[in-house]
């Protein structure tokens, strides 16, 4: 009698284990729920991992891509059902104790497949992959990244590879040589770089281990993974697009006022080189053309020298002054094969001591970084994240251009009640241009918004045309 009410308990825990765990039921590659079953206790688990920290024990019957079919164990009482693997955060499997094993089932004809991958470990260190992918300043922006810092936040990971593969070229598809100078796109990277140093790990309470794997970090991208300890490289990466330097302001004005300006913007480049442990020099380099920067290898560590090589101590030139004949040819420039201004390529990055590595996948990666045995790659967000920001800017372009459309038709005439009305529309139109511009200021501070083909006035000038309108309204009046 009491075995029977023990067993009856039991069966209710059962239920209610089932019930909890979100099970998807007969409609999945299981039956539907058993009566519970007394098995011997001294049965091996395996143990579901549920992403919200449950854990059931029982043996896994069946698997497929997208279920499992599942035997819950509760004190030797059992009861079948199937879950959804994307509730889970893992499959630890017990060991084999009659030779039989969890056989995973081909989703699309029921045939017997391989060997299942390995369960992972629920106490692997987490990966987190953010793609810095589009054009710097338009799809990777302060605001994109703060929004992706919020999806990192939720999954705590361990690891954050940045994989930085900037586009590099105009918003039509024409692709820039290495010679085209985006410098003062580093201003953007300022305002990105403290979201994921500083912002980042104090709502974390931990520093994340930070890789930065580079494909392509051209532009404002190339300031960004100096601000790391832990660089790789592509077999193609490179980092660069920020030379010429001197070109931006001209020739024109005083130069000393130019040279201000000079030291003002490559001072704040050399804080991220210095923060990421890297030869500030490397940045002048980089920058300004006139820069010869050389190096040489001494007890198989690279060592950096200002000014021209001495072969006598096998000496090599990375930048020249790019005077007279040492000026880069215009060929030169498109296949990116001059010393004017440094591009780091991946060669020079491991020669001179910037790169720890070249990888050409991610499991490579996770094998320098002794993780590729034991880790969690994190199903992330973040590239839905990006996606949205750039329809957002999408759309909005589209709007500004046709409120602009719209301003330009309104006509201010007919009575004064008509007058009056076609001044409201003027003025609600304008207001609605500001907002747009001021919601995306990030995107047009660095010339990457597309505006109206007939132009657009500046924030300013809109408030001070309102103003103009709103005295017309007020003259006009009984």
């Amino acid at each position: 009698m009491m075995k029977t009410q023990r067993n009856r308990v039991l069966a209710a825990a059962i239920a209610g284990v089932l019930a909890v765990a979100g099970a998807v039921g007969a409609t999945g590659i299981g039956a539907s729920v058993a009566a519970p079953v007394a098995v011997s206790a001294g049965d091996p688990p395996d143990q579901l991992v549920f992403k919200d920290g449950r854990v059931i024990k029982g043996r896994v019957l069946e698997e497929t891509e997208t279920q499992v079919r599942f035997l819950v164990i509760v004190a030797g009482i059992e009861g079948e059902q199937t879950y959804n693997k994307a509730d889970l955060l893992a499959i630890d499997r017990g060991p084999e104790d009659s030779g039989t094993k969890a056989a995973t089932v081909n989703a699309d004809n029921g045939d017997d497949a391989d060997r299942p991958e390995p369960a992972v470990d629920a106490s692997a260190p987490a990966v987190y992959v953010v793609n810095i992918e589009g054009y710097f300043g338009r799809d990777i922006t302060p605001t994109a990244v703060r929004q992706i810092a919020k999806d990192i936040v939720k999954h705590r990971p361990q690891y954050v590879i940045l994989a930085i593969d900037n586009a590099w070229g105009t918003l039509g598809g024409q692709e820039f040589g290495d010679d085209v100078n985006q410098f003062d796109q580093l201003w953007l990277t300022e305002d990105i770089e403290p979201i994921l140093t500083k912002e980042l790990p104090e709502t974390l309470g931990y520093k994340p281990q930070y890789v930065a794997w580079v494909k392509n970090a051209m532009g404002g991208a190339a300031f960004l993974p100096l601000n790391f300890k832990t660089i790789y490289f592509s077999s193609e990466g490179r980092i660069g697009g920020i030379g010429r330097l001197e070109e931006i302001f001209g020739s024109t004005g005083d130069e000393r006022v130019r040279e201000k300006q000079f030291s003002l913007r490559l001072g704040h480049a050399r804080g991220m080189a210095l923060n990421g442990g890297y030869d500030a020099r490397i940045i002048e380099a980089m920058a300004r053309t006139e820069y010869v920067l050389s190096y040489r290898i001494d007890n198989g560590k690279p060592v950096l020298i200002e000014g021209e090589p001495n072969p006598d101590l096998n000496e090599v030139i990375l930048t020249d002054d790019g005077q007279g004949e040492n000026e880069d040819t215009i060929q030169e420039r498109a296949r990116g094969q001059g010393n004017d201004n440094l591009t780091i390529t991946a060669d020079i990055a491991k020669t001179i001591g910037i790169s720890k590595g070249t990888v050409d996948d991610l499991d490579s990666l996770l094998f320098e970084l002794e993780i590729d045995r034991n880790y969690r790659l994190i199903d992330a967000r973040e590239e839905r994240i990006r996606e949205q920001w750039t329809r957002s800017v999408e759309n909005a372009e589209r709007q500004l251009r046709d409120l602009r459309q719209e301003f330009d038709e309104i006509q201010v005439a007919g009575e004064r009640r008509e007058r009056q009305a076609a001044r409201s529309r003027q003025i609600a139109t304008l207001r609605k241009m500001i907002s747009i511009l001021e919601r995306y200021k990030e995107v047009i501070g660095v010339r990457m918004f597309r505006m109206p083909p007939q132009g657009m006035w500046d924030i300013p000038t809109m408030e001070t045309i309102i103003e103009q309108i709103t005295q017309e309204q007020m003259k006009d009046r009984p």
